[in-house]
């Protein structure tokens, strides 16, 4: 099961903060536990300094008044009482010349606390770790140790330790319902945005509003935004289509099956001989609009552009002219490529391979018997790519150059040869989509001039 923002956000964050307490939590366990060997260490020493001097003092004194040095130090064997728990876990001995024990805590036992040598020390005592220090005077008659339970250190750090990890667990729960609170809060907008696209119709294509949108969000809504703006210009073309093509297609269906009840009808064997003419005629006119209707369709998608390569437009004019050129000769038009044909564009092979057959289609199409369709391919020296297809047929009038590239439109000149009116529309549509601009012009030949122009790659 996936998770959502939501959750996701809310695991991230409890288990970030979790985490860091837990590394915060540890680092103050060792830093404090260092702290407090280093406290007590330092205590060690002092206490061993103090008892040093006191006992240095004394024996000073004995000296001076001649006493005996055996009884300069005594054993201590006073019953101790108590004044604090702690006291029992720390001890102390005096060792004067000759490793002879002068004075000792209650707890402390008749043999060395430690070594000979001066410093830190730790030892066992009664089944328990001691921290011991040694101190040696100038002189070297007098040695004091001192040592300290481990007991008192670990007690401290472990109640150091809870006062640190009771406020972070007892914070956790408040902390979580604050995290959930906040990232419910920020993610408000997008539940509502999610809301706004789950109960909408399929046709209801209006913009996702902005207001109240995360800056995060906004690259999100806006692409959106314009994902419906093409999915409403591509239902509004389909159903354009779908209306123009439904009227288009009615007409030609409706001259075949007159034409085929007159052939069905009549007796005249001359008569059924012409329905049935006009019946083949209609037929191929009515095949050449599916063609150019599913051409059309075809080319709307924007997907049908995605596969660009480098395109040599003079050999796909070779290629298109050798294709047409049997049209050509029947109507006895002469067919030619400029000789100095130069020209590569990056695009789609075969919507470039479309526009062009329309172009030379067109003009052969409207060219009468005898005329000329001239191709030129050229290539500027701001490097881009013009492809010019002329003829010397009766042209297209200027004040209906700006409409012949509508779907289904036809020229007053054109409205007594066979066509669907789709041909130019097609082309506009692969210009478009190649970012290049079409011009309509008069040509030098007397007909119409048809001019692409592919900018620079």
């Amino acid at each position: 099961m996936k998770r959502s923002i939501r959750q996701r956000l809310l695991i991230t964050l409890l288990s970030v903060v979790t985490v860091s307490w837990g590394l915060t939590a540890l680092s103050g366990y060792y830093e404090a536990h260092h702290e407090i060997e280093e406290l007590f260490d330092a205590q060690l020493a002092q206490s061993a300094r103090v008892l040093l001097a006191m006992s240095s003092h004394e024996l000073e004194e004995q000296r001076l008044f001649g006493q005996s040095g055996n009884n300069v130090i005594t054993a201590y064997e006073a019953e101790l009482t108590a004044g604090h728990e702690y006291e029992r876990k720390l001890a102390f001995q005096v060792w004067t010349e000759g490793d002879n024990l002068a004075l000792r805590s209650e707890n402390a036992p008749t043999h060395p606390l430690a070594g000979k040598a001066n410093g830190y020390s730790d030892r066992s005592l009664n089944q328990a770790r001691w921290r011991v220090y040694s101190l040696t005077n100038t002189p070297g008659n007098i040695r004091v140790q001192v040592a300290q339970s481990l007991e008192i250190r670990n007690e401290l750090v472990e109640a150091i330790t809870q006062r640190l990890l009771i406020p972070i667990l007892l914070s956790l729960p408040v902390l979580a319902i604050l995290i959930w609170f906040g990232v419910t809060r920020a993610l408000r907008p997008l539940l509502d945005l999610a809301r706004d696209v789950a109960h909408r119709d399929p046709e209801q294509l209006r913009p996702l509003p902005l207001e109240n949108i995360p800056a995060e969000s906004r690259p999100l809504v806006e692409s959106l935004n314009q994902l419906f703006d093409r999915l409403e210009t591509a239902f509004e073309n389909e159903r354009r289509f779908t209306a123009d093509a439904a009227h288009e297609l009615r007409t030609p269906l409706a001259a075949l099956k007159i034409q085929a009840q007159v052939a069905q009808g009549t007796r005249d064997e001359t008569a059924r001989r012409h329905a049935l003419q006009q019946l083949v005629q209609g037929v191929d006119r009515a095949t050449h609009l599916v063609q150019q209707l599913l051409t059309l369709a075809r080319l709307d998608p924007d997907a049908a552009y995605a596969d660009k390569t480098g395109v040599d437009l003079c050999a796909l004019a070779r290629e298109t002219l050798a294709e047409l050129s049997p049209a050509a000769r029947e109507k006895h038009i002469e067919l030619s490529l400029n000789s100095d044909c130069h020209g590569c564009f990056h695009g789609n092979r075969d919507a470039l391979a479309i526009l062009l057959r329309n172009l030379v289609e067109n003009a052969l199409r409207y060219t009468p018997g005898n005329g000329k369709a001239e191709v030129e391919v050229l290539t500027g020296g701001d490097g881009s790519v013009t492809l010019s297809v002329a003829d010397s047929g009766p042209g297209i009038p200027e004040e209906e150059r700006a409409r012949v590239t509508e779907r289904f439109y036809r020229s007053r000149a054109a409205q007594q040869i066979p066509g669907s009116g789709l041909g130019l529309s097609i082309v506009q549509r692969i210009v478009e989509h190649h970012r290049a601009t079409l011009t309509l012009g008069t040509a030098s030949l007397g007909g119409l001039q048809v001019e692409v122009r592919f900018p620079p790659d």
